[in-house]
Parts: C-alpha cells; sequence; structure tokens
C-alpha cells in the first residue's frame, strides 16, 4: 500500500495546523528606517485582549513551516494594533519576506511567547546586542530605565533615531565596546543585565560580568543568531 501524502493533501494539513495555532493579521503599514531596517505595524481581530508583556517575542511564517522571530516593539490590546522592526541583513528568507511587504498582506504568526522579561521593579537595566535587539531594546525602555549597548555600525542609527531609544551606545570596536560595559557597570552596579544578539558577542560579555563579579541571577541572555545558524530563538 502507498502510503505517500500528497504535496496537495500536505499542504491542507499545513494550512489546517496553521489556523489553529497561529493568530491571522494584516499588514497595515510597513515603513523604511534607513536602509538597513523596516518597521511593520500589523493589525487584527486576533491581536486584541492578547497577554503580551514587553520583551515577549513573535514567530511569523514566512511561508512553508520557515518562519522568523521578532520582538514586538509596543502591543495594543484594545486597538489590536502591534510593531516589530526587521534588520535587512544579505538575501534570508526573512529579508527577502520583509522587502516583499506591503500593506494588506496577511500576516501568520504564533505568540506571543515569553522570551526576554524583566523583574516588576525592574530598573535600570543594561542591555546589550546587535542590530537584532532594537526592538527588544524599544519594548524594555518602555518598561524600565534602560541603558543600551549596540554592536553595530552606524547604519542603526537611523533605527535608533525613529525608536526613539534614550541612553543608546553604538560601536564596533571590541575593545571599546568593553570598555563602555565596564563604564555602565561601575555607573549602575545594581542594574539588571540583558545580553542579546551573537551569540558569540554573548559569550564574550559574560567573560567580563564575570571579571566584574555582576551576580548571574542578575543577567539575562538570548542569543538570535550564530554564523551558520538559523532558528536559535
Amino acid at each position: 500500500m502507498d502510503t505517500t501524502t500528497s504535496p496537495q493533501r500536505a499542504g491542507r494539513i499545513e494550512l489546517a495546523l496553521q489556523k489553529i495555532f497561529t493568530r491571522s493579521a494584516q499588514v497595515l503599514e510597513v515603513e523604511d528606517v534607513g536602509g538597513s531596517f523596516r518597521l511593520v505595524t500589523l493589525g487584527g481581530d486576533a491581536l486584541r485582549d492578547a497577554a503580551w508583556t514587553p520583551g515577549d517575542k513573535i514567530q511569523v511564517m514566512l511561508g512553508g513551516w520557515v518562519q522568523r522571530t521578532y520582538t514586538p516593539i509596543d502591543w495594543d490590546g484594545e486597538l489590536g494594533r502591534m510593531r516589530f522592526l526587521v534588520y535587512l541583513h544579505g538575501d534570508a528568507p526573512g529579508t527577502q519576506w520583509a522587502r516583499s511587504l506591503r500593506a494588506g498582506d496577511s500576516c501568520a504568526f504564533f505568540g506571543p511567547r515569553k522570551s526576554i522579561r524583566l523583574a516588576p521593579a525592574a530598573s535600570p537595566v543594561i542591555l546589550f546586542g546587535d542590530e537584532t535587539s532594537l526592538g527588544l531594546g524599544a519594548a524594555l525602555s518602555a518598561q524600565a530605565t534602560t541603558y543600551m549597548l549596540f554592536e553595530a555600525g552606524e547604519h542603526v542609527r537611523a533605527a535608533v533615531d525613529r525608536l526613539g531609544l534614550p541612553n543608546a551606545g553604538i560601536e564596533s570596536d571590541p575593545r571599546a565596546l568593553a570598555a563602555q560595559m565596564a563604564a555602565l557597570l561601575q555607573a549602575h552596579p545594581d542594574a539588571d543585565i540583558v545580553l542579546t544578539g551573537k551569540a558569540g558577542a554573548i559569550q564574550q560579555m559574560t567573560r567580563l560580568l564575570h571579571q566584574h563579579g555582576t551576580a548571574a541571577k542578575r543577567r539575562q541572555s538570548k542569543a538570535y543568531w550564530a554564523p551558520g545558524k538559523t532558528g536559535l530563538d
């Protein structure tokens, strides 16, 4: 007996599962931010009354079972609206999807789900990351005083300005990054620490925190990517 599932049937099963487990929204607006980012606004009834906490993630379906993870900047449950920032890097599936996105398109996603969450009274917070961490910075800064250090070039400046990120430092030199982090730790010895972005960079910053005696219970780490790997978060 041939038990092979036909592509057509597999496609129907896939669509049925997506309808059960994902939220469906409409793209309301896509804004180009500099040449490296797009700010996406979604809307729809499925976004109303969602149990969202700043720092939570969504996983957007790009087609088939390919998905990419993003951090909502904000979420208005009453209006059924939410925004997230996409970093346009190379020719990866997420970049291709974001470049082709237009107002009126449909968008299916999982979530929101827990990723980075601050304690209710957390403040201040030191966030380390890169281009993939800007949305998280915007979300957390609405909840607590957040000092941000991004390992990136000046191409992120337009996004930092557009999101209105306060206390944001941008640096690409490893030694300068270490010096700036050391200065932040000295100025804010009781801050909670959030490390995000590239896995290797998080490891380097973790070693620096050890040297400064930063307690592990005050740190959260979330690797968003590593060279040659996808789907880390």
